[in-house]
């Protein structure tokens, strides 16, 4: 494991902590394989990867409620148009919960995560609030390009 994996692990075991909760070996061990994948992976994935690595035998129960813990820790994000799962970039405790897109390239895969600016991700709660909505879903995906991507967009191909 490298050190900034390791390092995230031990802030996520704070930032469950401070939120009164525990992150256990199995909750640690499927925020460890996102943090090692280089794209999000669906729940099926997980539960292959968490078998191979981990326990033989896990159940798709077992990587779900770890799943579904780890997003209300805010460490990491379902991404519903993929449904699949990336870790969190930017770790947070409740209290300091706000909006963040998610810049998903829709050619290889690649997903940014970029915390909006405090006054944006307030105004568009306020404006939730002032229609009588309550936010669930506290991420906004965007698709496009990313860079790369683009990059070869513009490259001429050679037949």
């Amino acid at each position: 494991m490298t050190a900034q994996i390791d390092e995230r692990l031990q802030q996520a075991k704070r930032v469950c902590q401070q939120n009164g909760q525990r992150l256990t070996p199995i909750r640690a061990g499927v925020l460890q394989l996102l943090l090692e994948s280089e794209q999000p992976l669906s729940a099926y994935e997980l539960l292959a990867h968490y078998q191979t690595k981990h326990v033989s035998g896990a159940q798709p129960m077992t990587i779900y409620r770890a799943l579904h813990f780890l997003q209300q820790q805010s460490l990491i994000h379902h991404l519903s148009s993929r449904r699949q799962y990336v870790a969190c970039d930017h770790p947070h405790t409740h209290a300091a919960h706000r909006l963040t897109q998610l810049l998903l390239c829709d050619e290889c895969g690649h997903t940014q995560e970029v915390p909006l600016e405090p006054h944006l991700s307030e105004a568009m709660q306020n404006h939730a609030q002032a229609h009588a909505f309550r936010l669930k879903q506290t991420e906004l995906e965007l698709h496009g390009l990313c860079a790369h991507c683009q990059q070869s967009e513009k490259e001429p191909s050679h037949v």
